[in-house]
């Protein structure tokens, strides 16, 4: 996902209620996610469908990962196989989502 641009991303809530449907237009065409703000902070982000896809898989994949790393670091080591099956179906599952 590419990140907001602070000075074209970022909408007063009553702005984005009055213009919906072309904050949401924007969010498609540009591919990156509007920050809503609230009394001048940010409350609220909008993103596209596929955004929130592509973080899920990426905080799965980052899981994964970072397990592997609890688990080397324990000593408790696990056949590349294994490793490898489990990329798969992340990549496969992802693959599935698109």
């Amino acid at each position: 996902m590419r990140r907001p641009l602070l000075t074209e991303d970022l909408v007063p809530i009553n702005e984005f209620r009055s213009n919906l449907a072309e904050w949401m237009k924007k969010v498609e065409a540009t591919q990156r996610p509007v920050v809503i703000t609230q009394r001048g902070r940010s409350a609220a982000v909008l993103v596209s469908p596929a955004m929130l896809d592509e973080v899920e898989e990426e905080r799965a994949l980052l899981k994964v990962a970072m397990r592997g790393l609890r688990e080397s670091g324990a000593g408790e080591l696990v056949e590349d196989d294994e490793v490898w099956q489990e990329v798969d179906a992340l990549l496969e599952r992802k693959g599935a989502l698109r």
